[in-house]
């Protein structure tokens, strides 16, 4: 088997997986409409003819300008796609899953960096000191040093 052969083979495998990987999307996104109860006539119609041509072809499009060449969907049906998806996560968040514990509010995590309670460290401001300290006037002399007794002798 020579170089040619073992890159046709490895082609024609990855031409399958990414047909089955855009078919388990088209099929996740089928399912997660229905369960919303938002997919139209076109939406469900559109699925199922390009799930067609996915099992029939391994790819849902034949020119050649409207896609890569490995690829199982066109950039246009890429974008069908992702609008579905963009609709689904929409309308999945008005909508808390029947039965779920979660709050719809609460967000499901938290940055590392946001305060996590109401903690406020003691901090010293020296700002407030000196303001407080305004009222007393300054020491009229000049300040001196003084030796004080009482060290080594």
């Amino acid at each position: 088997m020579d170089e040619e052969e073992k890159a046709k083979i490895k082609a024609r495998k990855a031409r399958i997986r990414k047909a089955r990987t855009a078919q388990r999307k088209l099929k996740k996104a089928r399912a997660d409409l229905e369960a919303l109860g938002e997919i139209t006539d076109w939406e469900d119609e559109f699925i199922a003819s390009v799930d067609e041509r996915l099992d029939k072809y391994g790819s849902a499009f034949a020119d050649p300008t409207k896609g890569g060449f490995g690829e199982a969907l066109s950039s246009r049906q890429k974008q069908v796609l992702a609008q579905m998806r963009r609709k689904i996560k929409d309308k999945g968040k008005q909508a808390p899953h029947h039965g779920s514990r979660e709050d719809p509010a609460k967000p499901k995590w938290r940055s590392s960096f946001k305060p996590k309670s109401g903690f406020k460290p003691n901090v010293r401001h020296i700002e407030d000191e000196i303001f407080e300290d305004a009222d007393t006037p300054p020491p009229k002399s000049k300040p001196r040093l003084r030796i004080i007794d009482g060290g080594k002798k």
